[in-house]
Formats: C-alpha cells, sequence, structure tokens
C-alpha cells in the first residue's frame, strides 16, 4: 500500500515552494549586492574624515627624501657686467661672480663694492660707489627702481653724472631691462644726463651715449 502525502504536501506544492524560493532569491540579490558596494565606497562627507593607514594606496606614507632642486645642478656662481670708469672718461665693462641666479640687486651691490685692486692699478675708478649702497626693486615694463642715499646728491656735478651712467649701464645690461629710474632718499632725482639736462623719468643707455665703452681696437694685421 502506498503511503498517503500529507495534506499540502503534494508534488504541485513542491514546485510551488520552488518557484517561490528562486523567486525570493532574484529580489535580495541585487540589495545584497549594493549594500555590499556600499560599505566599499566612500560617499560625500560634511567633514574631513581621518582614513586608516591601511586603506592608504602604496607608497603615499613612504617618507620622501629627494630635494626640490633651487639652482641649475652644478652652478653655484654666475657672471655678471658691471660698468667702472676708465682714465679717459669713459665706462669700462668688467666683470663679477655672484651666486646664480643672477639679480639686478646682486650686480648693483658689485658695483657699490667699488673697483678690485688690480682694476685700481689700471687706473679704474667708479664714482656711484662711493656713494654707499645701492638697492634695486621690481623690473616694470623693462625699468628698474634704484634707490640711493642721500649722499648720491653731494656729488661733484661730473661724478654724479657718470654714476648715473654706471648705474643705466649695469642694471640694462640684464634681459628684459631698458632703463633705470633712480630714487634718492626714497624720493624721486632730478639726476643729469651726459648733457646736462636733468631728468626724473627713466634713464636708458641713450642718455649716456657719449660716455659708452670705447669700441674695440681692431687687431693689427700684417702688411
Amino acid at each position: 500500500m502506498r503511503p498517503v502525502p500529507a495534506p499540502g504536501a503534494g508534488p504541485g506544492v513542491r514546485r510551488r515552494t520552488g518557484r517561490w524560493y528562486r523567486a525570493v532569491l532574484a529580489t535580495l540579490a541585487p540589495l545584497v549586492g549594493a549594500a555590499v558596494l556600499a560599505g566599499c565606497v566612500l560617499g560625500p562627507q560634511s567633514a574631513p574624515q581621518a582614513l586608516d593607514a591601511r586603506h592608504v594606496p602604496y607608497g603615499l606614507l613612504a617618507p620622501s627624501h629627494r630635494a626640490i632642486p633651487t639652482s641649475l645642478p652644478g652652478v653655484d656662481s654666475v657672471r655678471v657686467t658691471v660698468y667702472l670708469q676708465g682714465r679717459n672718461e669713459r665706462l669700462v665693462a668688467v666683470q663679477r661672480s655672484v651666486a646664480y641666479p643672477a639679480t639686478v640687486g646682486a650686480a648693483l651691490d658689485e658695483l657699490a663694492a667699488g673697483p678690485t685692486l688690480l682694476e685700481s692699478d689700471r687706473g679704474l675708478v667708479s664714482p656711484a660707489s662711493s656713494v654707499g649702497p645701492l638697492g634695486a626693486g621690481l623690473v616694470r615694463r623693462g625699468v628698474v627702481p634704484v634707490f640711493l642715499p642721500t649722499s648720491f646728491a653731494s656729488l661733484g656735478g661730473q661724478d654724479q653724472v657718470m654714476a648715473a651712467a654706471q648705474i643705466v649701464y649695469t642694471v640694462t645690461a640684464f634681459a628684459g631691462v631698458r632703463g633705470a629710474r633712480l630714487y634718492v632718499g626714497g624720493q624721486t632725482a632730478q639726476v643729469p644726463k651726459a648733457n646736462g639736462n636733468l631728468a626724473t623719468g627713466a634713464l636708458t643707455r641713450a642718455d649716456y651715449s657719449s660716455l659708452a665703452p670705447s669700441a674695440a681696437r681692431a687687431p693689427a694685421t700684417a702688411p
């Protein structure tokens, strides 16, 4: 005799139960996956949150020992040109070494230091060096402000002209600088040009062209 199935436990019921179970799994699977992903993603935060070191990408916490270069590798100093007065009452270009990178202010410091012993033996002098420290401001539209002590006003007529010429030629040796505006004691100065006229604006090499360095002599040639 075959056993009689219990009520509600027939084959049709089992098939319906299996379909219901699979339907529930299909509904819950996306929800479970979304919950897992939500736990792995950082959403918007209203304030900075500390991040566990275990979650920081590899290498970001490692200390860096590489120094940031502040100058060209292997370059400690560069040459600048300053202008002194020669025996012929004209400007003479001489070279100085300054720390890299060269600045207008560094060149003016070298000018203020005056001639070396060897240059003095050659008869070179520097009226600009007798007034004291020389300062430079920021270059604007190709013109650099140069700040002089009040002793500049005490220079004799021709010495003042030569000192101004030295300053103008020294600062305009830099690329992008075409002129200088001189200030004495913090005030705009009336500075004599080579022709004797006074100027309060920017001074250029053209204002002192008669004092420009003599042209180099052509080398002698054999007959």
